[in-house]
């Protein structure tokens, strides 16, 4: 466990916006910063930091917390993982004190993530080495990427590798330097044997990391070397604990700084591609890996920009693969561009013909609209055909309805009339039947989803009001936002209402955050108000998150209200009043329940009725007393 101190003196040390800046476009908004949530599909940005208080907040999927969560959230880290690697990013020292019994199952997990990112990171560093420093490396792999026109700077850059002829070489030197079997086999390095021994997985190939956009080595390709060589062209990781193929995408981490500067993102097939393009210049370029695009390859471009241009080979193959992909593009909102190459061309081809100025010379001046680049390839297809060019129109529409925004969507329908020379009319009332048959359909797909999923987890719809979640967190917002103010001369607001929880024993609360935070000043683990900083820095994903939205959702008025003196009372006004408020109404609960339990004991042959009956009539009499106060009507049980 890391001690609170370390974790306090981490996370003031850090800047939320730059390690949040590495995962999201972010742009300045006041005295905050904006961009799309990374958790989840969204059109307008809805994802908030805030460098003042350290915290992040999505206002649409609720997620939130200070930069060690965000780690969390984001590369599916453990607390400590999370911790540790912002410790090391700006130097600070970690105390870690020893763990209970409950954390062994979580350690175990956490044991054979560090174990295989040890693996890999030992991995590419004896890739690397057999490249530059061995004999059959410098002989064999070195001239492959000469051949390419790799430069030594780029070669480091992408730190590729070999990996030597011999079956057993690297299994043989990571046995020597300590890494065990069962972590080798389960990142993906060797291969067992039907007789049990194992072999290198990549063995005679140039190796290509594979790098997350965080940094991490994930996993690697290995390609052949010779066109004549009978085996398969590349040997691609497994999918691990680490490595998601449908995740990634090839140079992200590279690119994204040029990506966020520049707006735009180039998106190519293969990892050549990628690094010649960078070599160029154009560092803005990623690869979908040979692979169709996925929603989460698509969802990690939204982070850093909405403009995308697809860069994909000159041949139909190619063609092809980019208009099955861009239809995704399109739904997720985003801007997309084509670049058609010559036939028989790629980028990395194209590149190396062109030079760096030339292909840089020669996407700017062919970059074309998607839609319209896809009614002349298909309306081309068709000649004169009348019954062809209905199908193609309709196809075409197809991908213009995938387009949410119906301004664009619009604008759009007008250039195809006039591209494909039919009424604008007509393409309108299509459009619109396939709009409406998508939003149908859409619909459908969401009911069943959920009637699949309550169905499974055995859920049912509550039949009743739920519990009065609002209210109790109410309390906590206020704790939260006004604990270091006066409550009068003697106290400040969060004394007061940890020492009225903390006397009254039957004061209960049913939302999990809420019934955590009580415990803790009920039970002694919060003997004074900590600040709210505690609260944003807590270990606890729950509260730290409901923290961060809370502080989060704040607003300021316009200094128009005063300049026209125009007086708003605000929550900071209006503190005391709403806390007493909530404590009546938590109170009045607390009363409604125990009239209740005691009328239902009536009806108990062995009650005493006397008895109950006279409680009964305190607890009325309590219940009066505080709804006079409250200025509300009681009606006895």
């Amino acid at each position: 466990m890391i001690s609170p101190n370390s974790i306090e003196q981490l996370l003031n040390a850090v800047v939320v916006e730059d390690v949040v800046g590495d995962y999201v476009n972010l742009k300045r908004s006041g005295s905050r910063y904006k961009g799309v949530c990374p958790f989840h599909d969204e059109k307008t940005p809805s994802f908030v930091v805030s460098p003042t208080m350290g915290i992040y907040k999505c206002f649409g999927c609720q997620k939130g917390g200070n930069s060690i969560q965000f780690l969390m959230d984001i590369d599916n880290l453990s607390y400590p993982e999370a911790a540790r690697t912002l410790a090391k990013r700006y130097g600070i020292e970690l105390i870690e004190t020893g763990g209970g019994q409950d954390d062994s199952e979580f350690r175990e997990k956490q044991k054979i993530r560090e174990s295989l990112q040890a693996a890999l990171d030992y991995a590419a560093g004896y890739f690397e080495k057999q490249l530059q420093e061995t004999e059959e490396g410098k002989t064999k792999a070195m001239p492959y990427f000469k051949e390419r026109g790799y430069t030594a700077e780029t070669i480091r850059k992408w730190r590729l590798g070999y990996s030597p002829e011999a079956w057993e070489a690297f299994t043989q030197k990571a046995h020597l330097d300590g890494y065990k079997t069962e972590y080798l086999e389960q990142a993906g390095l060797i291969k067992k044997r039907d007789n049990g021994s194992y072999y290198d997985l990549y063995r005679n190939r140039v190796i290509f990391p594979l790098i997350g956009v965080s940094g991490k080595m994930i996993g690697f390709a290995g390609r052949k070397m010779s066109s004549t060589d009978p085996a398969p062209k590349y040997v691609n990781s497994p999918e691990t604990e680490l490595y998601k193929k449908s995740d990634f995408l090839y140079g992200i981490f590279q690119a994204k700084n040029a990506i966020k500067k520049t707006d735009k993102v180039y998106l190519t097939e293969g990892y050549t591609d990628v690094i010649t393009l960078h070599q160029a210049g154009i560092e803005n370029a990623v690869a979908s890996s040979g692979t169709a695009l996925t929603p989460n390859q698509i969802k990690l471009i939204r982070r850093f920009s909405q403009n995308v241009t697809v860069v994909y080979d000159g041949d139909k193959a190619g063609i092809k693969a980019s208009l099955r992909g861009i239809d995704l593009l399109l739904s997720d909102d985003l801007n997309v561009r084509v670049v058609p190459l010559p036939d028989g061309e790629d980028p990395d081809s194209y590149c190396t013909r062109l030079g760096a100025e030339g292909f840089a010379s020669y996407l700017e001046q062919n970059e074309q609209n998607f839609i319209l680049f896809k009614a002349k390839l298909l309306l081309q297809e068709c000649g004169d055909d009348p019954i062809k060019k209905s199908e193609a129109v309709r196809d075409i529409l197809q991908s213009v309805a995938c387009i949410g925004d119906s301004l664009k969507r619009n604008a759009m329908n007008r250039e195809l009339a006039r591209v494909c020379e039919t009424d604008e009319s007509l393409l309108a009332a299509e459009l619109g039947k396939l709009l409406r048959n998508k939003n149908l359909k859409d619909e459908q797909q969401v009911i069943n989803g959920v009637k699949k999923a309550t169905a499974a987890a055995g859920v049912q719809l509550p039949k009743e009001p739920l519990s009065d979640v609002y209210v109790e967190r109410a309390l906590f917002r206020l704790l939260l936002l006004h604990g270091d103010a006066q409550w009068d001369e003697m106290v400040t607001v969060g004394e007061f209402i940890m020492k009225e929880i903390r006397e009254d024993e039957e004061l209960l609360f049913s939302d999990e955050v809420c019934a955590m935070l009580a415990s803790q000043i009920k039970f002694g683990t919060l003997e004074k108000w900590p600040g709210a900083t505690y609260f944003v820095q807590h270990q606890d994903s729950g509260i730290a998150s409901w923290a961060a939205g809370e502080l989060s959702s704040g607003y300021e008025l316009s200094s128009a209200f005063a300049d026209n003196f125009i007086f708003v009372k605000t929550d900071g006004d209006n503190y005391k009043n709403e806390l007493i408020a909530v404590f009546r109404y938590l109170r009045r609960k607390k009363l409604d329940n125990l009239i209740r339990h005691y009328t239902n004991l009536l009806k108990h042959p062995e009650a005493d009725v006397e008895e109950v009956l006279e409680y009964l009539n305190y607890l009325n009499e309590l219940k009066s007393v505080l709804a006079k106060d409250i200025g509300g009507v009681v009606f006895s049980v």
